[in-house]
């Protein structure tokens, strides 16, 4: 762990939250009737995701950029490693499954603590943008400017789903990223084609909506999501769970599977 790996999360976010902060004043004054806004919007600004059809590239960037921070910090958590000393490492753990599955509780710490670090971080940045703090929806989110369809009023609700979806989507990925990455013994090769993925879960969405439950991407785009876009029928909140929980275990296994094999002699000789 690095000392930046915290100041770039933190620096992240916040900026990223006072800027959706005076994204979600401004949108609460293009009504016939101004509405008042609060940290909460906000919050929905920066973690909802673009919206079905939505091909703003601002809104796209404040969704997938701290996905791309997150790929980008793990990116050699693993391959690094064998690479320059698994010969070493895996000797002392005890064994290949040891290491591999060390490894997908370490990455899972870092999904957890890299979530928690945004959200706060992104309440800190609405909270500096002179946003008021409340624990009900605001005035905004019930006049249904900021999403299709009215919500429970409690920022409970909200903040609930989107911190679960949101850690596990990054869990999901970035443990697909690492297996990509042993397998192709380059750390890079995995960052490369998670990137790829996720953008594609945004664009081939803006005209295919049925793939919108199908693309790992769009589990962290909670404004997708039935209970808040009509348009999109069978696709409830759960679904992106069970998704999540269902890639990481198969992951795990792929994972599990090919570790067993590894040879960290041959392995050793490459760079990452």
């Amino acid at each position: 762990m690095r000392w930046w790996w915290f100041l770039a999360t933190i620096g992240l976010f916040t900026f990223i939250g006072w800027r959706s902060a005076l994204e979600a004043e401004s949108l609460g004054q293009t009504g016939q009737t101004p509405v008042a806004a609060n940290v909460w919007d906000a919050f929905l600004v920066v973690f909802a995701g673009p919206g079905v059809g939505d091909n703003s590239l601002l809104r796209m960037l404040t969704w997938f950029v701290p996905h791309l921070l997150f790929f980008y910090l793990i990116g050699d958590l693993a391959n690094e490693e064998l690479a320059r000393h698994g010969y070493a490492v895996i000797p002392l753990i005890g064994s290949r499954l040891r290491w591999w599955w060390g490894k997908l509780m370490l990455l899972l710490t870092f999904a957890i603590i890299y979530t928690l670090l945004g959200f706060l971080a992104v309440l800190t940045g609405a909270f500096i943008s002179s946003l008021p703090w409340s624990w009900q929806g605001s005035a905004l989110l019930r006049s249904e400017l900021l999403l299709p369809r009215q919500v429970p009023s409690s920022a409970t609700f909200l903040v609930s789903w989107t911190l679960l979806l949101f850690g596990t989507t990054l869990f999901a990925m970035a443990s697909l990223q690492t297996i990509l990455a042993i397998i192709w013994q380059r750390s890079y090769y995995g960052f490369i084609a998670i990137v790829i993925v996720a953008l594609l879960s945004w664009f081939l969405t803006l005209d295919e909506r049925w793939l919108i439950p199908l693309l790992p991407g769009s589990q962290s785009m909670l404004i997708r999501h039935t209970v808040f876009e009509p348009s999109i029928p069978g696709f409830p909140l759960v679904w992106s769970l069970l998704y999540n929980v269902f890639l990481s275990l198969l992951v795990a296994l792929a994972g599990t599977g090919y570790v067993r094999q590894l040879d960290i002699w041959g392995t050793a000789e490459k760079t990452p």
